[in-house]
């Protein structure tokens, strides 16, 4: 097909205004607003299933996992919503690893259709064949690749964006045709498994591509953290629904996306009940661009559990944080795909009932309902365009979740779960920042594409621009993440775990306590620089990072990175000119010192 013939020049042809203006009336804070009123708290939570292997032996357990469209009953008063999901199942079934014991996984989605669930907007990168360079094959609008989000594993393993298979057996222009071979030589973390396609990962996750993994060890096993059915898996996301009860999102390309109905592990407003004693709650907000700020509360205002945190990613964190009013933060702030393990003893609340509530503005931006503003009016750059709506707090309230309704027995319920107050986490060295080697600026920006549509980029350049970025394996890098733009970014490194050096205007502010952890996703606020410390091992290859908003992974704020083997990661593979700043390939001024002597400063 040539360029003038393709379906997006079609569109172009045809009248841009006609093809924008859905998506411009929305373009940044689109509502998804249900057309039904659905009770809260008539449904008990459900619990997602831990997924048994389908081969075991010798060599590594195997799951051999379809994915399917199905229908399902998410509410009472909600007719069936037609969903995709793994194992005909929304979530998807949990898969459970221990550390250090490899695992391998194969997706089947033979069974989708070849229509897709939702509206595909083919004027966004990934949709079309120009969109891949050497590639001339089609794409469907049905494709999917499953990425497992945080996992040390190699570039095929990966799930990367456009590694993705039709369900007629099309494939992407770097599809492996292998099963996924997951080492698990990480530490121990609840994450998730989900889609990961090019230009169609927010419809696909939507639809219902997502699921718990999680990896557990002995060092965790020793610390006597409430298990079995009082350790509870938490998916936090929001939807929209149509009065048949399908799916409700828009037709057309909008940057922030939210659903007015809270979905907890695939129900909508749940009640969990628990008993007067400890429980693990596993939150992970598996939304597609909600952030939320979690707090317990009551209908009276009397006292409420501390939510006790151990863990907010991999390995555990320096000393449990208490959240709460009795705690060392109010709250428990995840942007999209961050978790958080807490525990909670609700030995001293029998007979009483709390609500999970959420106070973060969509789009959020920093905890302001406006957006984190500076003096310029904006926490990022004064000249990025945008409207009034761009800023934090348009979008839908979603201010109650979940309600925990605690049983009275009238006696005391036994429990031989550690007490979190007392508890001694196991824990790695901190981090050390001299061992770096260089230092990476990655700055976010807004602009408009061909459409009129806001398009958000990491240094200026899309996906497909050169690579440059090139880390050598096994060396370890300072990343300075600079957002300019007036919305909070998640931002998600494949591969690495890194730890968070810093944060605030030059980002030389202590980074929250638990945020003292091994991570994989940062959030950046407007107007915020965040430092991060990089390990680059140990598997070479390609892989990307991105802004984990997949409304915004979806639309070119992503970029490769190759990790490279040998002494030929340093210069002339970062685009940048040493320690010396000056201009780099993205064209952004580079003045300020290198953040030690020791290591060189590049653009990524």
């Amino acid at each position: 097909m040539t360029p003038q013939h393709t379906r997006r020049t079609v569109l172009k042809a045809a009248g841009t205004a006609l093809a924008v203006t859905g998506a411009l009336s929305r373009a940044t804070g689109a509502v998804a607003t249900s057309s039904v009123s659905l009770e809260k708290y008539v449904r008990p939570l459900p619990i997602p299933e831990v997924r048994e292997p389908d081969g075991t032996g010798e060599g590594p357990d195997f799951y051999d996992i379809p994915v399917r469209e199905f229908s399902k009953r998410l509410h009472p008063d909600l007719p069936e919503t037609t969903l995709w999901g793994f194992d005909g199942q929304y979530p998807g079934p949990i898969i459970r690893a221990r550390r250090n014991e490899r695992i391998e996984v194969r997706f089947d989605n033979g069974d989708l259709p070849t229509d897709h669930l939702l509206a595909v907007d083919e004027r966004i990168a990934g949709t079309e064949p120009e969109d891949y360079p050497d590639y001339d094959g089609p794409v469907p609008g049905v494709r999917t690749v499953t990425h497992f989000h945080g996992l040390n594993v190699a570039p095929e393993s990966d799930g990367q964006a456009d590694m993705w298979k039709s369900p007629d057996g099309i494939t992407g222009p770097r599809f492996s045709e292998h099963v996924h071979d997951l080492p698990n030589r990480q530490r121990r973390m609840t994450s998730t498994y989900h889609d990961h396609a090019r230009g169609i990962s927010r419809l696909n996750a939507y639809a219902g591509l997502i699921g718990f993994y999680v990896i557990t060890s002995r060092a965790e096993e020793k610390l006597d953290l409430p298990r079995g059915e009082y350790d509870v898996p938490l998916m936090l996301q929001d939807r929209s629904f149509d009065e048949d009860g399908s799916l409700h999102y828009p037709d057309s390309f909008a940057p922030n996306v939210a659903g007015d109905t809270a979905v907890v592990n695939g129900a909508v407003w749940p009640y969990l009940e628990v008993e007067p004693r400890r429980y693990r709650l596993r939150f992970v907000n598996g939304s597609n661009g909600r952030t939320y700020d979690l707090r317990l509360e009551n209908d009276d205002g009397t006292d409420v559990p501390t939510l006790h945190q151990v863990a907010a990613g991999h390995g555990f964190l320096e000393d449990v944080v208490g959240i709460g009013p009795a705690g060392d933060l109010d709250s428990l702030l995840l942007a999209p795909f961050e978790r958080g393990d807490v525990v909670v003893d609700f030995s001293e609340f029998a007979g009483e009932t709390f609500t999970v509530t959420n106070d973060a503005a969509f789009p959020f931006a920093g905890g302001d309902d406006h957006g984190g503003h500076g003096d310029d009016g904006h926490g990022g750059n004064e000249d990025d365009d945008h409207g009034d709506d761009d800023h934090g707090g348009s979008g839908p309230d979603l201010g109650e979740l979940l309600q925990i309704r605690v049983s009275d027995p009238g006696e005391e319920v036994a429990d031989d779960s550690a007490d979190p107050t007392t508890l001694h986490l196991p824990t790695d060295p901190g981090p050390n920042e001299r061992a770096a080697r260089e230092t990476r600026h990655v700055e976010m920006s807004m602009v408009r594409d061909e459409y009129g549509l806001p398009t958000h980029l990491l240094n200026g350049r899309r996906f497909d621009d050169e690579t440059v970025v090139k880390p050598q394996l096994g060396t370890t890098e300072v990343w300075e993440l600079e957002n300019r733009t007036v919305h909070t970014h998640p931002i998600h490194l494949h591969l690495v775990e890194f730890d968070v050096l810093g944060r605030g205007p030059d980002g030389t502010d202590e980074p929250d306590p638990n945020e003292r952890v091994g991570k994989d996703t940062v959030r950046v606020n407007p107007g915020e620089t965040v430092r991060i410390l990089v390990k680059f091992g140990e598997f070479a290859g390609q892989y990307p990072f991105h802004c984990h908003v997949l409304e915004h992974e979806d639309h070119e704020m992503m970029r490769p990175f190759e990790v490279v083997k040998g002494n030929s990661g340093g210069k002339g593979n970062s685009g940048g000119k040493g320690n010396s700043g000056g201009k780099g390939n993205d064209g952004v001024e580079r003045d300020r010192p290198s953040t030690w002597s020791g290591s060189t400063r590049h653009p990524a």
